[in-house]
């Protein structure tokens, strides 16, 4: 009599562990059932094209690939602020030609490599020697390795001032093909303004 108890107390735990156990069950199957729904949805996105990467994100894996996108923002941040930072500073160094190419050229380099953290070296030079802007950039770089070049050899500021200009121009130039109509808008205010000038010296 006294073992007729331990008995059922058995048997009750044995039925709750079998409860358990089917009640898992369903749990697994639902599991395998989603893993393998997400795997057809990728499937399917990636054939319409959805589940691609942008060429944002492509640009982003050419140039460091083990940072992380707010490292690379960081990166980019510091790194154009830096440029800017050298630029300002040249200033102050006007009147010693070769460090004031030197500091100047160097913040232009770094400003001009900041954006590679945000879209990679191959695009940034695909971009830039891209037809519309292949000759600003030819221009932009040759311009600022002459800039130092003279700078060093003659030290003379009256020969490194046209250049700085020149890479301005260029600079701007370039930075107008990223604007629509930009180029098309700023060349006939030119014409116009140029016409007229013209009109007045013949009256």
């Amino acid at each position: 009599r006294n073992l007729s108890p331990t008995r059922q107390g058995m048997g009750s735990g044995s039925s709750l562990e079998r409860e358990q156990e089917s009640l898992e069950e369903p749990e697994v199957e639902t599991g395998e059932n989603k893993a393998f729904i997400s795997s057809v949805g990728k499937s399917i996105a990636s054939k319409l094209g959805y589940g691609e990467k942008s060429e944002f994100e492509q640009g982003l894996d050419e140039c460091c690939p083990s940072l992380t996108f707010q490292q690379r923002i960081w990166g980019f941040a510091v790194t154009l602020l830096l440029g800017m930072a050298f630029s300002y500073i040249s200033g102050f160094y006007i009147v010693r030609p070769k460090k004031f190419a030197f500091i100047y050229t160097l913040g232009n380099l770094l400003s001009l490599s900041s954006t590679m953290f945000l879209t990679g070296p191959i695009s940034q030079f695909k971009r830039m020697f891209h037809t519309d802007r292949a000759i600003a950039s030819i221009i932009y770089l040759c311009s600022m390795l002459l800039t130092l070049v003279v700078a060093l050899r003659t030290g003379k500021m009256i020969l490194v001032f046209p250049l700085i200009f020149i890479q301005w121009l260029a600079l701007f130039w370039y930075s107008l093909s990223y604007i629509p109509f930009g180029r098309k808008i700023l060349s006939s205010i030119v014409s116009f303004c140029c016409h007229g000038i013209c009109d007045q010296c013949q009256m």
